[in-house]
């Protein structure tokens, strides 16, 4: 037996595929833009691009999209026009950032139904709620007449597809642009400082990370220092306790310079979908300790090897800032060196060139010659 290719695809050398590609996604980030583009320089893909606007708790300057054949910020009053233009793209493949946006459905559909092949992006974690009970009955209706495919994240969103009725789901949706997070500085030689990147919310467990640090700041004599990064409803907890340096949001290019004034990222979230700063904190050597509730440990974290997975419980966290600033300089820059060679394992440009020989071989005109 063999499989004969859609003829459509033009493939330029071992990693190279022609596509068009329509993406629906929600605001951009660093990361996304990093896939995106490298969809373009390592697989040869045109790029239709439709995103949301920026938020007002992550407010990241402008991008540059020139990588696109046409690219445009979503609005109600640009949908009509958005849609149309989607049409006429006559795209292969659209990507979606999920299914939370009723117009990308319904183009995704549009498209489907044109013979386009659908991927949607997805971070949801199974978490067996009633909501998502119901999304397993209703997802014939609701989801396969839009959707093909999904591209999750990790293990725990590939278990949700799989209750959705989609077995054959793609890995990696989130993938750091990890070169501009590598740091030459040793472990050992940068400042002796636990880092919070995020939004200050309640979700994000800031207040077990206070009150952990606390607790922490009395079981050792010469504590380190805490920077949390970010802002949001809980801005003002913290501020006053001595150790403790609030820095407001982190424009993306400042992150790796802060990175490489820390030795270990703390994420004590009471539930984070994926965490891709944990990618991000691995690529720059740093050992993590995060709590259980968040995805990105699955992948970039080894309990006890380049960090902790914890509880997400003040005193928990702070056993392990405890064991963290205990260990020596060469215990210290062991981790780092996990930390790096799990980070390596997945970057935009591995992300980029999987995505495509996948929907490449998946396209609805591959046939089965005998």
């Amino acid at each position: 037996m063999r499989f004969a290719l859609n003829p459509n695809f033009k493939r330029y050398g071992p990693e190279h595929y022609y596509m068009k590609i329509t993406i629906l996604w929600s605001q951009l980030a660093d990361y996304s833009i990093a896939f995106f583009k490298s969809l373009k320089e390592q697989c040869g893909c045109e790029i239709q691009l439709i995103y949301q606007p920026v938020s007002h708790d992550a407010p990241y300057g402008k991008f540059d999209l020139s990588f696109c054949i046409e690219s445009d910020e979503d609005s109600s009053e640009k949908r009509s026009t958005i849609e149309t233009r989607c049409i006429q793209f006559k795209p292969d493949c659209v990507l979606m950032s999920s299914w939370g946006f009723p117009h990308y459905m319904r183009i995704a559909k549009k498209l489907k139904d044109n013979g386009c092949y659908v991927v949607s992006a997805m971070d949801n974690q199974w978490r067996g709620t009633i909501k998502q009970w119901l999304g397993t009955v209703s997802s014939r209706w609701f989801l396969k007449r839009s959707i093909d495919t999904f591209l999750v994240a990790g293990d725990r969103q590939a278990l949700f597809a799989r209750k959705l009725g989609y077995d054959d789901v793609m890995y990696g949706c989130y993938a750091a642009d990890i070169e501009k997070y590598r740091i030459e500085k040793q472990l050992s030689k940068r400042e002796k400082n636990f880092l919070y990147i995020g939004r200050l919310k309640k979700i994000k467990g800031v207040d077990i990370l206070i009150n952990a640090y606390q607790i922490y700041r009395d079981m050792v004599d010469n504590p380190w220092g805490l920077i949390i990064a970010g802002t949001g409803e809980m801005e003002s907890i913290g501020k006053g306790i001595s150790g403790i340096q609030h820095l407001g949001f982190m424009p993306p290019d400042q992150i790796p310079i802060t990175m490489a004034s820390a030795r270990c990222l703390i994420l004590p979230s009471r539930f984070e979908q994926w965490g891709v700063v944990i990618h991000e904190a691995s690529a720059a050597g740093l050992p993590i300790i995060s709590s259980h509730a968040c995805g990105a440990v699955t992948a970039f974290v080894r309990d006890g090897v380049n960090g902790y997975i914890i509880p997400p419980k003040a005193n928990k966290l702070s056993q392990a800032m405890y064991l963290i600033s205990e260990a020596s300089d060469e215990e210290l820059e062991l981790m780092s060196e996990y930390s790096k060679k799990l980070s390596s394992l997945w970057n935009p440009h591995i992300l980029a060139r999987y995505f495509c020989s996948n929907i490449n071989f998946r396209c609805k005109d591959t046939i089965l010659l005998s």
